[in-house]
């Protein structure tokens, strides 16, 4: 097969070189063509994948009619806000081919809007798929088990996404919930931000232990309110994806929450990631929706009054812990 991919960071080309492995011609998109001819030649990505070498066949290129050309299977993974300019490059006239899966995780900043929402803002009658769950890249090339979860309302496609995504260490299944596969990718950044503060402040596995679980609690009431599956949030795509992200140490969520805590300013914390950290505009997001449907996430304010308000981390950590006490509730 042909596939394109609209996006070349970390997980992208982690995903074009197994795919390539298989045997299946790749092509990647990126924009900034600088970058396009500095992979052509060192076929590396240093601060993405340590250690990797890219192979020769997967081809980069800043030209999207090029990317895009006689695909069989287009694959969506820019950063989350850079989606609906992406997809307003496409050229006039362009017909998507049947088989689209979105890699992406977060919500839209302006809209709220889940990926397969903007893509079909443009292709109403070509749905993207959904394949996410816990994935760290670099542990994908390595070989590590790995298990993802996709979802759609095209079935047949979704079941060829199984199939297409499955290699010797990754294992697909299936979901009839994309609404809950999506918001689970996406809320979940924001514990993991939450629980990088409570890291970084010198908190314990205790604390961690119990921002996960009652950080699971609220983005499930929130999801199940936008037209999730509460069930979705136990699995691959909500528990397994929010315990990867908040244990794993290079997680550039859990990081901007340990810089944080260590009293460093936001925009500090993000040009030294040089990278996209989702669950910030996520967080955002999360907090506008909690209040719009009316519901309880204090784990999510706390970390937006820390993250847009200047709010202490301490003084927030000692207000979600003298709450009036109550039962144990989803």
């Amino acid at each position: 097969m042909r596939v394109s991919f609209l996006g070349a960071g970390a997980w992208g080309s982690t995903m074009g070189i197994m795919l390539s492995r298989e045997g299946h011609d790749i092509r990647l998109w990126e924009i900034d063509s600088a970058r396009v001819e500095k992979l052509g030649y060192t076929r590396r990505l240093p601060g993405v994948l340590p250690g990797t070498r890219i192979p020769s066949q997967l081809h980069y290129t800043s030209d999207i009619e090029e990317a895009l050309a006689g695909a069989d299977l287009l694959v969506l993974a820019v950063p989350c806000q850079a989606l609906k300019a992406t997809l307003k490059r496409l050229p006039r006239g362009y017909e998507p081919p049947r088989m689209v899966v979105s890699l992406i995780k977060g919500l839209e900043r302006r809209t709220g809007f889940r990926p397969s929402q903007v893509w079909a803002g443009f292709f109403p009658r070509r749905p993207a798929s959904v394949l996410s769950g816990p994935s760290i890249a670099i542990e994908v090339l390595h070989g590590h088990p790995t298990a993802l979860v996709a979802a759609g309302e095209d079935k047949e496609a979704v079941k060829s996404i199984q199939r297409i995504f499955s290699f010797d260490n990754l294992r697909v299944y299936r979901s009839d919930d994309a609404v809950g596969v999506e918001l689970g990718g996406a809320l979940k950044n924001v514990i993991a931000v939450a629980c990088g503060i409570a890291e970084g402040l010198g908190a314990g596995t205790n604390t961690r232990a119990a921002l996960l679980s009652r950080g699971l609690a609220e983005i499930t009431r929130l999801g199940e309110k936008l037209g999730a599956k509460a069930r979705t949030f136990s699995g691959l795509a909500g528990w397994g994806d929010l315990v990867t992200t908040v244990w794993n140490p290079a997680s550039r969520n859990h990081r901007v929450g340990l810089g944080l805590a260590r009293g460093k300013n936001l925009e500090a914390i993000l040009a030294e990631l040089g990278m996209v950290a989702e669950g910030v505009e996520t967080c955002r997001i999360a907090h506008k929706l909690g209040r719009m449907h009316a519901i309880e996430m204090p784990i999510t304010e706390a970390t937006y009054r820390v993250l847009f308000r200047g709010a202490d981390p301490r003084k927030e950590i000692t207000r979600l812990l003298s709450r009036s006490l109550k039962e144990e509730v989803w």
